[in-house]
């Protein structure tokens, strides 16, 4: 039955999308950022390597993958698009085997399908599915690197690693949160191998395990050993990549104006937000259990709260495009309640320390490392974007939803796939019956996330 999954998941999910993808395909030319991704794709899959766009911020990736069209002459918009629909197909397959592993047997190969078809169609990641964007693909290999370091193969997660930086530059932090999480793993472990079978209850954050690696010069040198046979793959990604930024002076390639890295930590509670609100099954499992750990610490969630106000009140990072830009949702978002009630982004504080309880309660049954790590790289991924754009929560969202706790199917995951399904219907009708035009721009334009 595994096997069978394998094949329906992600044919079933192609030939469900293609209709609509067809639709979509035929109303505009290019739709928002494919001004840029679509003449730059079209030129290297046409073997046109000195055309570059400037304004192009990433690596070349996207447009790389391309040159698979050169050979059956399908280098079109078509085309190109189609590439996300299938690299979409390729991670509703990766979806399912991540999540079998991490569900550990719970619910049969049923409950991992029924999970992946349901972060596949999550709105926002469902939607760019039928785009020439970075996202899907860039998802792609991120999920590919994950599968294969979670399997302990560590050079092909590597060469997906390196594929995933090419596709999005942020991308480097998850081969640096795995990385992370090998060597403190490799740490506990080994410690656990120098211990006595009866006590090796030993633990990332525990002092017993530190001062047993501290006080063995042999143990640390095995460590060392062990640490080097299996991260060397991962240096070899990682630290030619901080030499580009010590180069460059910037992530950034081409047009750094509009993409400064500035400190901007309300996009965490952002992102714990739109997690809560996407990933329905985890807030309705662990509601209780967050609202209970709020109440039985009053005077600690008392002053989160405040420190969140105060950080929303320093530091709220407003980028022109989000003013500017109506053409996404985040648009009418902080036109219609951030920025119209000056009120409204302090009294969002409360919510904002549930949202991130619950993300912690859906993960407390996670491995230390990955506890430490997890949120160490959500901090570098998010929070040095000035724009707040759901298109860079997309990663995070994934790698959170594949963790959340394990439980029974029911209601819950029932509901979130419903909730993702009709949200699609609700934006795909927006996208095309809502049509406005631009001053500069001779086609209609449409909103999208």
């Amino acid at each position: 039955m595994s096997l069978s999954w394998k094949v329906v998941l992600p044919v079933g999910f192609v030939l469900y999308s293609l209709p609509l993808f067809l639709r979509v395909n035929g109303t505009a030319e290019y739709i928002i950022d494919e001004e840029f991704h679509i003449p730059q794709g079209l030129a290297f899959c046409r073997k046109q390597f000195d055309v570059w766009d400037s304004k192009i911020t990433t690596f070349p990736g996207l447009y790389l993958i391309a040159l698979v069209l050169q050979p059956i002459n399908c280098c079109t918009v078509t085309g190109l698009r189609l590439l996300s629909l299938i690299g979409a197909g390729i991670n509703i397959l990766l979806l399912y085997k991540i999540r079998r592993r991490t569900l550990a047997g719970i619910g049969g190969n049923a409950y991992a399908a029924h999970e992946a078809i349901t972060m596949s169609v999550l709105p926002p990641l469902y939607f760019f599915s039928h785009l020439y964007y970075t996202d899907t693909l860039a998802l792609t290999m991120v999920l590919l690197f994950y599968n294969y370091w979670q399997q302990e193969a560590h050079l092909p997660a590597a060469v997906c690693g390196a594929a995933s930086v090419l596709m999005r530059q942020t991308n480097i932090v998850w081969v640096c949160m795995c990385c992370g999480m090998t060597i403190l793993d490799t740490v506990v472990q080994q410690g656990k191998n120098s211990c006595p079978a009866n006590e090796r209850s030993i633990r990332l954050f525990g002092s017993e395990l530190w001062l047993q690696v501290l006080g063995s010069p042999q143990l640390i040198c095995n460590i060392i050993l062990s640490i080097l046979a299996k991260c060397c793959f991962y240096a070899s990604i990682i630290l030619p990549f901080i030499g580009f930024i010590c180069i460059n002076g910037s992530i950034v390639v081409g047009d750094k104006s509009a993409h400064e890295a500035t400190l901007h930590l309300p996009q965490l509670f952002y992102f714990a937000v739109f997690a809560v609100g996407f990933g329905i099954s985890n807030t309705l499992r662990q509601l209780r259990l967050a609202l209970t750990l709020l109440r039985r610490h009053l005077v600690l969630s008392l002053l989160a709260t405040l420190l969140i106000a105060t950080i929303v009140h320093y530091n709220t990072v407003v980028h022109p495009y989000l003013l500017a830009d109506n053409r996404h949702y985040t648009f009418y978002v902080w036109s219609r309640l951030y920025g119209r009630f000056w009120w409204f982004r302090y009294a969002m504080a409360p919510a904002y320390l549930l949202a991130v309880t619950l993300l912690c309660c859906g993960l407390r049954h996670m491995s230390d490392s990955f506890k430490l790590m997890f949120p160490l790289a959500l901090l570098l991924v998010l929070c040095f974007q000035r724009l707040l754009e759901v298109r860079y929560f997309l990663v995070p969202y994934i790698i959170f939803r594949l963790h959340t706790r394990p439980a029974r199917k029911g209601f819950a995951e029932w509901l979130e796939l419903g909730v993702n399904l009709l949200l699609n219907v609700v934006t795909f009708y927006v996208y095309l019956t809502k049509e406005f035009y631009w001053k500069n721009y001779r086609t209609p334009q449409r909103i999208i996330w």
